[in-house]
């Protein structure tokens, strides 16, 4: 009897000690930390999602700014940066999610974006937006929107 638990505890070290190599690990863009300010007309615009799309390739970046227009970037998961480098933009408006948690306007059905912004603000082809993204990162990235 005793044979058998010590063979049944050894299995399960072994075991549980050689699983955890098996999940494949998506590969990770080299990010730096990327974060700013967006505007419309001289005032913060909040509720927009920011996109940043790399010209040579690599993988894009996202973030949605605040109540104050204050963005921070994520390329690999949420806040992370973005990759270096220049990067064309586009600016879409964020429609609130029903969080579970009863946090969520009543009429969330019917929520409109604060600013309607012109459409060529969608798509960074027709944006006229971009922002370069230095190596060491930065906290004053600005995008101004008229």
């Amino acid at each position: 009897m005793h044979r058998r638990s010590a063979l049944l505890l050894i299995f399960t070290i072994v075991s549980s000690g050689c699983t955890s190599n098996y999940a494949p690990q998506a590969e990770q863009a080299a990010s730096v930390p990327a974060s700013g300010l967006i505007t419309w007309k001289g005032q913060p615009l909040a509720g927009f999602r920011i996109n940043l799309l790399p010209a040579d390739g690599q993988r894009p970046a996202a973030g949605v700014s605040d109540a104050e227009g204050r963005f921070v970037l994520g390329t690999n998961s949420p806040n992370d940066g973005a990759v270096v480098g220049t990067h064309k933009v586009s600016v879409i408006w964020e429609q609130p999610v029903d969080d579970g948690l009863g946090t969520a306007p009543a009429d969330l059905a019917t929520q409109k974006p604060p600013v309607d912004l012109p459409a060529k603000f969608a798509s960074p082809e027709t944006s006229g937006l971009s922002l370069e993204i230095p190596a060491g990162g930065s906290s004053t990235l600005q995008l101004t929107l008229q």
